[in-house]
């Protein structure tokens, strides 16, 4: 092994890429120009990557022309990934990279994983990819995000494991985790994938996601992508399986990251949406739950009314507070107050309601 290999495989195994040493070392070879174009249209060196008419009008030349530059540049730069030793480690690297995610992966997850989250090689590395023979690779589409994958990879077999996820998925028409889904698909198609191989390629999917409690489903629905304050709110909640203060949902929100720009929650406001909406009862001081759990609106009094009529029947107390506590969070002495106010005590601790 050569010390220039060692020192390579040595600087990789430290998580020290070099990718950007070795783009710059190959584009020595190009004229001054050349170099610059390259650079410029993959954001090499750390700088954002530019557009072919943007490079074309800082160089006054044509979109066309500077297409061809880089196409040049990127041949010699994968004979030099075919023959040289000093950049073979690169192709090895990038390859078992992709076979570890069963063949494909997204390009800004391909890229972060091969810099080790170094920003400043992610040019260099974009540069190798498009040059690598043994690597192809998939504009973004309705289908997938932006994926490269090896050679031998089939896409037709990603494709058919993808619409079925989904025909899964739609007929389940709720979120469900990776375990669940594995299973669905499994019992329904046969264990074409283990269960890693089955994840690693839905990773890639567009219409199908994941959300930020691991949860999958069709990337329209609100419980994937939450948009506004009551999404969001709706997904805390419903994830959390219990009524929670409009303070701690705030919280939440923001502890998930579903809030955008990463603008922090007013809890005001998440109270002032929340009370608005039939999907959310106001259980207690603040407290929220979901109406589909049983709750519902109302006082206390009307509560009562309501577990009265459907009982047709006088109740005892205790029942009474046992049936009004499944939907508020109040204090039992103010069920017991509302009770000798408002209703009509038949026997020792019984109540009906009083005729009007």
């Amino acid at each position: 092994m050569t010390d220039q290999k060692k020192k390579t495989e040595n600087f990789l195994q430290e998580g020290v890429s070099l990718y950007g040493e070795a783009m710059n070392a190959f584009l020595e070879r190009l004229p001054e120009r050349s170099q610059a174009i390259v650079k410029a249209r993959f954001g090499i060196g750390g700088g954002k990557a530019k557009t072919l008419e943007e490079i074309g009008s800082l160089y006054s030349i044509t979109r066309e022309r500077v297409r061809q530059v880089i196409c040049s540049a990127l041949e010699q730069l994968k004979k030099a990934l075919l023959h040289e030793e000093r950049f073979a480690i690169i192709s090895k690297t990038v390859e078992s990279t992709l076979a570890k995610k069963n063949g494909i992966m997204v390009s800004d997850e391909l890229v972060k994983t091969l810099s080790h989250g170094n920003k400043s090689e992610a040019g260099a590395i974009l540069a190798f990819l498009e040059a690598l023979p043994t690597i192809l690779s998939e504009k973004l589409s309705s289908d997938h995000e932006k994926v490269y994958f090896l050679k031998d990879f089939s896409l037709e077999l990603w494709q058919d494991m993808k619409e079925g996820t989904k025909e899964i998925l739609s007929n389940m028409k709720e979120t469900v985790s990776s375990e669940e889904l594995y299973a669905l698909f499994t019992k329904k198609y046969g264990k074409k994938f283990s269960y890693e191989h089955y994840l690693n390629f839905l990773k890639v999917a567009k219409d199908v996601k994941q959300n930020v409690f691991g949860r999958w489903g069709l990337s329209t629905w609100s419980d994937i992508k939450p948009r506004g304050t009551r999404e969001k709110a709706y997904l805390v909640l419903k994830t959390g399986g219990k009524p929670l203060h409009f303070r701690e949902i705030a919280r939440l929100i923001d502890e998930h990251g579903l809030h955008q720009k990463k603008r922090q929650s007013h809890p005001q406001t998440v109270h002032n949406e929340l009370i608005k909406d039939k999907r959310f009862v106001l259980v207690g001081r603040g407290i929220y739950a979901l109406s589909e759990w049983g709750y519902k609106k109302g006082t206390v009094k009307e509560v009562i009314e309501e577990i009265l009529a459907s009982a047709k029947k006088p109740l005892a107390r205790e029942e009474i507070l046992e049936q009004v506590l499944k939907v508020r969070q109040v204090k039992k002495s103010t069920i017991i107050i509302n009770l000798n106010t408002f209703f009509e005590r038949v026997a020792k601790n019984t109540y009906v309601s009083k005729k009007k």
